[in-house]
């Protein structure tokens, strides 16, 4: 698709990385691997893909429309998690965690974007599970709603229970 033709019924396909993206704005922008342009993603056609949020980093493939405001992406046909490299400040909650494939249902209790951390309780237990930011982005989410479904593997600590690897739960 070179740009050239307007009209939102243009049907392209593009491959990125997501620059950013803001669940409280409703939408963020990805960069095309070949041309350094930029697509609008809206928060709807993160819905559609069955998810409430994406990590800043992942690539992206998606189907595409020019409109008079510009490039914008119609549905994303698959992410790929490639999570940034770790900052020295982030918060380690298991450097190299034994993940295996028992995931267990989960809602998201509470999480805050700001503070980076939240909970979540497993299916039929009150207990809180903690939730790190760091696991989200690693799994390729940016963040979580309450009451939001999610497939999580836990390891007993300590302090308590803690999320060592999250899944969309579809």
């Amino acid at each position: 698709m070179d740009g050239s033709t307007i009209g939102s019924d243009v049907q392209g396909y593009i491959s990125g990385t997501l620059k950013w993206f803001s669940p409280d704005r409703g939408y963020g922008f990805v960069v095309c691997n070949t041309t350094g342009r930029e697509a609008l993603l809206h928060q709807n056609a993160v819905y559609d893909f069955g998810q409430n949020s994406i990590a800043a980093g992942c690539s992206v493939d998606a189907t595409t429309c020019i409109t008079p405001k510009g490039l914008q992406i119609v549905e994303v046909l698959s992410l790929n998690s490639t999570p940034p490299a770790k900052r020295t400040s982030d918060i380690v909650v298991d450097p190299k965690p034994e993940i295996s494939s028992s995931f267990e249902p989960a809602r998201v209790k509470w999480f805050s974007l700001e503070k980076r951390y939240g909970f979540v309780n497993v299916f039929d237990d009150k207990r809180d599970c903690f939730l790190h930011a760091n696991i989200l982005e690693d799994a390729g989410l940016g963040s979580v709603v309450v009451g939001e479904a999610l497939g999580v593997e836990l390891r007993e600590r300590s302090n308590g229970r803690v999320v060592v690897a999250v899944k969309s739960w579809i």
